[in-house]
This record gives structure tokens, sequence and C-alpha cells, in this order.
């Protein structure tokens, strides 16, 4: 939902060609915009809804070097990284240990309903305030 960079690092195409009717001469730089993929609704069901459940029972494997709309938030599948056989379990671990041992809570008795996920505008995309939650030690 909220990329980092919303404008893809600008590319060149080797060879002329056509695209939707349009003819694009060889050494044309391009830039993508990643902000607008990931809201297109061609490819997203209620894009502008933050559903992280949508990425559960995919049947795309993202380890592949193809690109892949779904995974825009993730690189289009077009790099991998090398470490990602290490972070993967690493992270779920460490995740899986936060979510256990707390229970999460928004600041200031804030109620989800008034959560701002307004961005700020720049050569890189970021919250335009501050995600603050806090940590309550879990107890059954």
């Amino acid at each position: 939902m909220h990329p980092p960079v919303p404008l893809l690092v600008p590319r060149e195409n080797s060879e002329g060609c056509e695209i939707n009717g349009y003819e694009i001469p060889a050494k044309t730089k391009i830039i993508i915009n990643a902000w607008a993929i990931g809201r297109d609704p061609k490819y997203w069901n209620e894009p502008e809804k933050f559903v992280p459940e949508r990425f559960l029972d995919t049947k795309v494997d993202y380890n592949l070097k193809d690109s892949n709309f779904k995974f825009i938030p993730f690189g289009a599948g077009r790099r991998i990284c090398p470490g990602i056989t290490f972070a993967t379990p690493v992270l779920e671990l460490l995740i899986s240990n936060l979510l256990y041992h707390f229970d999460w809570k928004l600041s200031n008795g804030m109620k989800p309903k008034e959560l701002d996920v307004e961005e700020s505008f720049g050569a890189t995309m970021r919250r335009k305030n501050d995600l603050y939650v806090v940590p309550f030690k879990y107890s059954p």
C-alpha cells in the first residue's frame, strides 16, 4: 500500500516495441509508477483497502524470476534477495515471538478507525505521521 519509492528507477529499453498500439522506440527512458500499479483494480480487489490477508493462499511462487503484479510490493518478483532462505525463518520466528508474548495497542487510547495512514510525498514515500504502538505483556 505504501511503497518507499513510488516511482521506480528509470529504465531504458534496448529494442523498439509496441505496447497497446503505441510504438516505443529503442533507447526510450521509462519510469514505472509502482504506486499506481499497486492501486490498479485490474490486479487488486479493493486496492485502496489494507487487506494483508489477500496474500494468503496465493499460488504464485515468489522465488521464481517472473514478473507478477501481485508482488509489486515486493519488487514484482523480479529481484530475489540472496539471503531469503535465511531471512524468512528468522523474521517468522521474530514476529511470531513478538505476537505470542505481547498484546499490542495503539498509543494514547487511539481507536483503529482514528489511525492516520496519510503519506508524505517526496523522493521516497513514508507515513506522514509515525505509528506508535504499545506492547503489553500477554497473560492468558
